[in-house]
């Protein structure tokens, strides 16, 4: 480039600058350019500057981190049990009535609608730890309990095995599912007599 091409981008910069002297400016991450606080992306270098909340699902690259374990407790579910879904490492029990459970839906509220699963898993990193916002179901049929995932793209891991998109498996007393990276522990509890 020639000292007068350079010496007339030198004056427009310049001129720019003055321009937006009493504007509310920032500063591009990028190319350390000021440029106005509203803009979406830096006019010098065609950076993104506005952040977006996500709101789809971000693919995590090492879901598949953990051996299979087999757990050994009852599959047996029957109308005088409730469903325990606990987060562990948290005071978080999501408890349901064997009567009330025909399909429960795990997942996270989705932004642009503000509607919520029945297993709203919002409130423990879902969107970072990969959790869709239909992530995976569980169904009760026949006297036991099933979980489905629903081809979410980080997977739904039962005792650290992979399930296959749509494919039902029979969930058990003590069973472990991650949806991504969250862990719920499933437990069987004996429903309290009613008081008669």
């Amino acid at each position: 480039m020639r000292l007068a091409e350079a010496w007339f981008i030198m004056a427009i910069i310049n001129d720019v600058e003055q321009y937006w002297g009493g504007m509310a400016v920032i500063e591009c991450p990028n190319c350390k350019h000021q440029v106005p606080e509203n803009t979406k992306i830096c006019t010098y270098c065609g950076t993104l500057l506005e952040t977006v909340q996500p709101t789809a699902t971000r693919a995590l690259s090492d879901t598949d981190f953990e051996d299979s374990v087999p757990r050994w407790g009852t599959a047996r579910f029957n109308a005088r049990m409730n469903l325990v879904l606990t987060v562990p490492d948290t005071s978080t029990s999501f408890v349901f009535d064997a009567e009330r459970i025909e399909e429960l839906v795990i997942g996270r509220q989705d932004p642009a609608t503000g509607i919520s699963p029945d297993i709203d898993l919002r409130d423990h990193g879902a969107i970072e730890k990969g959790v869709s916002r239909r992530h995976a179901t569980i169904v009760r049929r026949n006297g036991s309990l099933s979980i489905v995932d629903q081809g979410s793209p980080n997977g739904t891991f039962l005792n650290g095995q992979r399930l296959v998109a749509n494919q039902p498996r029979v969930l058990r007393d003590g069973d472990d599912v991650r949806l991504g990276h969250l862990v719920l522990r499933v437990t069987f509890e004996r429903a309290a007599s009613p008081i008669t």
